[in-house]
């Protein structure tokens, strides 16, 4: 079941605007990798081929990303339940491919089912990790009172409850697979992806149609998990390339295998049209038109205490069993076929391989009649209806020039159509995208068949209904056309001139013509005689088709809708209702008609007379008060100068020319306070008539048009219903003046402006874009945060279990802090004076909370979205979205109807000369944080600062540049921001916060625009005292999601009133700096990384940040060193990262150093008690264990003492790192270490050790060498003297 998304959201291509937040925030007890049993991890998140990437955590098997990711795509509602996010951990190596460490898949709509459409602070666990288990299971961070127990702040995964599962896809064998090679054959083979398992897929069978393959595929799963959606890929394997084609996929639900194994059963496969089906794929023609084959599949999850990945060979089951189905087809009509494309049609019924084909028949004025049976079409399917192959009705046509070609289809699950009823239907041909006479924007045609479906048992002993021309006879129908409402603009002029054409059977007429309007009334009866069939169920929908007249070119079509018969009265017309106006599909609206209708039999015509259609009218006062204009966009490059804006109050009462000048108000042309936002402050009073229902209620047509030398142009439309101003109606005031809604989720969707993207980068051009409308988003997106990479090269080598494959597990409060869920630092002090206290708080605009708004704005439009030519076709599809109109500005004002029409009876017209008096004011904006901006840089970051204005000179800007925060998306500004404004006039505030570049242009982030003139005459502002803190949403023009949101409050006050009132004071929570002395005593128990012995050495690392280490305690032969060493670390308080990391090492001369054993420290409440105390604070010595993830047990112990000092006992006492001087606080010796702890090049420690150890021996051989030596020489004399 595909997404349900409000069509408006939709544009031309059916797609929708997705946004996916992906807030990486840290791992833990990453599996370490080669020799030295450390890793270097960096993060991978793929959306939709788009991929980045977190930065690279050097030697670390546990590291804080604190990343977060945005990423921004386009997709179909069916298309959502099929993506997929994949989180990918590798080690990172310089110069050979980045080794796999784990990964993980999820799907968007298992999100997007989940409470606020999030899933927030969930662990995932690498391939082949055990769930460890802890005494201490189920500590909060925020519970971790007693700082003095450093094995309480060890930070460990915590113990997990996960179910392992083998999900066995077991592949027996495929038929009518299409031809796919140049022979007429193919190289199947299938492929099952799940979970962010690593592929796996059947053995490929090669030229073939009919493959065998018998293999079940295995892959691991633990449960929970955040994957639901088993992808099941049929693939043909190409020789000469690495990329296999993709015939087509299908879908199960992990959960539905759960509950009930899927006994072996035929899944069909459905994909695009014949043809070159990789290159259709790779266009977006994912469409399923055709049908592509079946195979014959099972699965089922057991349940596995050690799931791993593997594929062996299986017995091939039984077959489902099968019987013979009939079908059936009565063609009778087609109509609304391309008149211009196609002379002859003919229609092919399909179902699996099997095909059945009706007569050639020639088309008139868009209409064919076939009325034919076609041959009893037998087939053997599986008696289990959901496996047999969907029904496709393909109709096709034959042109001398274009040949043959698929029109379209109509489609049936083979289930429905065999509960279907036996009477003939009409249904709309679904266009082949492939085919040449296929149009975007226009239907295929539509069909009139009878489809009989049944078991051959039942069904060939049910006689076949004679299928006989039907009789026919005459009736009258009548078509009451009364209004039109926001049709499409199809001239450039921003309007149109509509007509509407009433079609029934091969009979239509059109209404007259309707200039220069988007609101057009009609109030007009279009009478058709036309021979229909009897029953009337066999009749065509009554269709109205709306055009624009174009007196040149051919007209434009500007939307359609339909009324079939059974719908339509016959004695007394129904009652008018809105039509919605669609191209080519229904779902996709734009503008209505007012209509209804009655059918009548001829004979019978003259005894119900033609109904009045003009509405019951009252005399009433329409009262208009104009302020202005506002935000004018130039028109073709040239600044709005002198603009005035004209009133049509004629529509729907008056029918000539001449009487409609007589309902036509102008205002003057003005241009002060300046041309883009001109003050009219004019009250026009216009008698006019007001239908008693207020269905029939017109509109007043907005038309401004700039004073310029040669004459007055036509710059901007609008139209405002008057319904919602009738008192006796009840209707609610429409106001676009308020910004949506976002709370918790982004992707709300409004009308926007066009914009360059290169103005974005200029903050004077890009506030001139966003000013125009707050509320008003461009509905086309473009990629604001896509990283651009180098293709990456994964090294997918498997572990030693063979399982790349992660397992999920529920939130689990106690093993992380808060401030990575935007904690408030304030709450870190509490003796922080916050500056929101006794404020009210607004979750989202304050506008919204305002009940009597004193000035309403409605948009102000310029441009076309119908009849565009080839080239505008291609500028709007990248700028923006077709159905969006393009709004160049909004009207300020109010209007009011009274019952009375003489003036002396109702009250005074309002003053707004006097009201909208000129006053030099004074705005203060109170800024206090930025959060969940959108990342511009490439780290997953921005530097912010803050743009804001009141205006266009200097004296109303502050470009706050050079205070911008540095890599950030949760800025803290705390700030006050002071301008002059004039009200009336351009008094918008307009707040943009950008992101600083050194290289580049600076980029727009979002920004947020305030009305203050609606503020300053509103009783509920006037009345909040102090004014409350609200949270309001940044846009940005290049994108239809929310840019993130300020914290901020707002006052208004004259000059005198700001002279005399202080600022409130801003002060974010203070940040104090301390100093971290952290000492290494000794360690114990420390496994051996070389032949019975290790040279330890320990490092230490504060959050993230410069790793610092201690000296090596060479030749350990009993697990034990001596260090004393001391890491002194500078940290600033309040932290976002409160971890100290410890890790033992065994240092090699030639190889890499092996990691022994870490331990991360959550520092959070130690770091909480010395910023409250403002005085140093100590964890005393004690021992702490470490862990390695690769290796069972503790790998060893490490006597600790951790101390924080003020700056101030920082620098009044300083020590030194190591053993340095000064040494004090404690005063650390030269560590107690055996006589044998060398390093190896130490020569002069060899000769030591060796005259220890052999002295006597040596001794008595040198004695005994003397002795001999005497002897000798004696010898020597004597026989010398002899």
């Amino acid at each position: 079941m595909s997404l349900k998304i409000d069509p408006k959201y939709i544009d031309g291509r059916g797609r929708a605007d997705f946004q996916i937040q992906v807030h990486l925030i840290e791992c833990r007890d990453l599996k370490g990798r080669g020799s030295s049993a450390m890793s270097d991890p960096v993060c991978f998140v793929t959306v939709d081929k788009k991929t980045q990437k977190t930065h690279v955590f050097k030697n670390t098997l546990s590291c804080t990303f604190d990343h977060l990711m945005f990423f921004q795509s386009k997709w179909k509602p069916s298309e959502f339940d099929h993506k997929k996010v994949l989180i990918q951990v590798f080690d990172s190596n310089t110069i050979r491919r980045n080794v796999l460490i784990g990964q993980y898949e999820l799907d968007p709509s298992f999100v997007h089912g989940e409470p606020n459409h999030e899933i927030w602070h969930r662990w995932y666990l690498g391939p082949g990790d055990q769930p460890p288990t802890h005494e201490n299971d189920g500590i909060d961070d925020e519970e971790v009172e007693d700082t003095q127990d450093l094995q309480k702040l060890i930070l460990r995964p915590p113990q997990l409850d996960v179910t392992g599962y083998h999900l066995k896809v077991y592949c027996y064998r495929a038929e009518d697979l299409p031809k796919m090679d140049t022979f007429g054959k193919a190289d199947p083979f299938i492929q099952v992806r799940f979970a962010g398992n690593p592929l796996i897929r059947t053995e490929v069978k090669k030229k073939t149609l009919t493959p065998i393959w018998n293999e079940m595929l295995r892959l691991p799963v633990y449960t929970p998990t955040l994957a639901n959606m088993i992808e099941i890929e049929l693939y043909d394997w190409e020789r000469a390339t690495k990329d296999n084609d993709l015939i087509s996929s299908t879908y199960f639900r992990f959960t539905d295998v759960q509950l009930e194994a899927v006994n072996a059963r035929w899944v069909n496969f459905y994909g695009p049209p014949k043809g070159n089906i990789r290159t259709l794929f790779k266009k977006g023609h994912t469409e399923e038109t055709e049908y592509k084959g079946r195979a014959l599949i099972a699965l089922e999850a057991e349940l596995a205490t050690e799931p791993s990945l593997n594929k062996d060979p299986t017995e091939a089951p039984r077959d489902p069993p099968k019987q013979q189905y009939i079908l059936r087809l009565d063609l009778f009509e087609g109509s609304e076929f391309d008149t211009n494309a196609l002379e002859k049609c003919f229609v092919e019924i399909t179902i699996g391989k099997h095909v059945a084909r009706s007569k050639t028949m020639s088309t008139k004025k868009g209409a064919i009649s076939w009325y034919e049976q076609l041959k009893d079409l037998v087939v053997e399917f599986p008696v289990d209806v959901e496996q047999v192959p969907d029904i496709f009705l393909n109709v096709y046509f034959k042109n001398k020039l274009l040949g043959k070609a698929r029109v379209g289809y109509v489609r049936y699950k083979f289930s429905e159509a065999l509960s279907g009823g036996k009477e003939p239907l009409w249904s709309m041909l679904e266009g082949d995208p492939k085919s040449p006479v296929y149009k975007q924007d226009s239907v295929a045609g539509f069909l009139l068949h009878r489809l009989e479906v049944g078991p051959a048992a039942q069904l060939s002993r049910i006689p076949r209904q004679k299928l006989a021309k039907p009789p026919m006879r005459r009736y009258e129908l009548r078509a009451h056309i009364y209004q039109g409402r926001d049709l499409p603009p199809a001239d450039k002029t921003g309007f149109s001139d509509p007509y509407c054409v009433v079609r029934f059977g091969s009979a239509s007429k059109k209404t007259a013509r309707k200039e220069e309007t988007l609101y057009p009334t009609w109030y007009e009866t279009v009478t058709l005689v036309a021979d229909m069939p009897e029953p009337l169920t066999l009749a065509p929908d009554v269709v109205v088709m709306c055009y624009d007249w174009d007196q040149v070119t051919s007209d434009d079509f500007l939307g359609r809708f339909s009324v079939t018969t059974h719908e339509i009265g016959k004695r007394f017309p129904s009652a008018p209702r809105w039509y919605k106006l669609w191209v080519d599909d229904p779902n996709v609206v734009y503008g209505e008609v007012l209509a209804s209708f009655q059918l009548i039999p001829l004979e019978e015509a003259g005894l119900f007379p033609k109904p009045p259609l003009q509405p019951e009218l009252k005399p009433c006062l329409l009262q208009i008060s104009a302020v202005g204009l506002r935000s004018l966009l130039p028109f073709r490059m040239s600044k709005i100068k002198q603009p005035l804006a004209e009133f049509d109050c004629s529509q729907g009462t008056v029918k000539t020319n001449k009487e409609r000048k007589k309902f036509i108000f102008s205002t003057d042309a003005v241009s002060k306070p300046s041309g883009a936002n001109p003050n009219y402050l004019k009250v026009f009073r216009i008698p006019v008539q007001i239908p008693l229902n207020h269905i029939f209620a017109s509109s007043v047509m907005i038309r401004v048009f700039d004073k310029r030398s040669l004459g007055k142009t036509l710059v901007a439309t609008g139209a405002i219903s008057l319904a919602q101003f009738i008192p006796w109606a009840n209707v609610p005031l429409e106001n676009v003046n308020l910004p949506p809604i976002v709370d918790t989720i982004p992707g709300a969707t409004v009308d926007g402006i066009v914009v360059d993207e290169d103005d974005l980068k200029d903050p004077d051009k890009a506030l001139d874009a966003v000013v125009v409308q707050r509320d008003l988003v461009p509905s086309n997106i473009e990629e604001t945060n896509e990283l651009i990479l180098s293709p990456i090269i994964f090294d997918n080598e498997a572990d030693d279990d063979g399982i790349h494959g992660l397992r999920t597990i529920p939130e689990v409060r106690d093993q992380f802090p808060d401030e990575f869920i935007e904690e408030k630092e304030e709450e870190f002090d509490d003796s922080y004076q916050d500056p929101k206290k006794g404020r009210e708080r607004s979750t989202y605009e304050l506008e919204h909370t305002f009940k009597n708004i004193p000035f309403l704005e409605y948009e102000l439009t310029r441009g076309k979205v119908r009849g565009l030519s080839f080239f505008e076709k291609m500028f709007r599809d990248k700028s923006r979205n077709p159905n969006a109109k393009r709004v160049v500005g909004k009207f300020k004002g109010n209007f009011k109807i009274y019952e009375e029409t003489d003036t002396s009876k109702i009250e005074t017209a309002p003053d707004l000369l006097e009201m909208f008096r000129p006053q030099r004011m004074v705005v203060r904006a109170y800024i206090l944080r930025g959060m969940s901006l959108v990342p511009k840089d490439s780290n997953g970051s921005s530097d912010p600062y803050i743009v804001i204005s009141t205006g266009k000179s200097k004296e109303m800007t502050i470009k706050d540049r050079k205070n911008y925060k540095k890599r950030t998306l949760r800025p803290e500004f705390f700030k006050c921001y002071e301008l002059p404004c004039v009200i009336p006039g351009n008094s918008d505030l307009t707040i943009s916060v950008f992101d600083r570049d050194t290289v580049s242009s600076d980029e727009l982030i979002g920004t947020t625009v305030v009305d203050l003139e609606n503020r300053f005459f509103a009783d509920e502002w006037k009345a909040l005292n102090p004014k409350p803190v609200e949270y309001r949403t940044l846009w940005a023009p290049t994108s239809t999601n929310p840019q993130g949101k300020l914290e901020m409050w707002i006052e208004i006050m004259t000059e005198e009133e700001a002279r005399n009132t202080p600022q409130t004071p801003l002060e974010p929570p203070k940040q104090e700096n301390f100093e971290i002395r952290a000492v290494a005593w000794n360690t114990k128990d420390v496994v051996f990384k070389d032949k019975n012995m290790s040279d330890i050495f320990v490092t230490c690392q504060l959050n993230e940040g410069k790793r610092q280490r201690s000296d090596i305690h060479w030749r350990s032969t009993d697990g034990k060193g001596s260090f004393n060493w001391r890491f002194v670390f500078p940290v600033v308080l309040p932290n976002r990262v409160p971890r100290i990391k410890f890790q033992l090492w065994d240092e090699d001369i030639l190889n890499p150093n092996d990691s022994i054993g870490e331990s991360l420290i959550n520092l959070k409440a130690f770091f909480r008690k010395a910023y409250k105390l403002k005085s140093k604070q100590s964890i005393k010595r004690q021992w702490i264990d470490l862990l390695h993830p690769n290796f069972d047990g503790k790998q060893g112990s490490l006597e600790l003492q951790i101390d924080i000092v003020t700056e101030a006992e920082a620098l009044a006492t300083p020590v030194g790192k190591g053993r340095k001087d000064p040494n004090r606080d404690p005063f650390l010796d030269k560590p107690d270490r055996p006589f044998s702890s060398f390093a190896p090049w130490r020569l002069d420690k060899y000769f030591k050790i060796g005259w220890k150890k052999y002295r006597g021996k040596v001794l008595c051989c040198l004695c005994s060498c003397v002795i001999c030596c005497i002897v000798i020489l004696i010898i020597v004399l004597k026989v010398t003297i002899l």
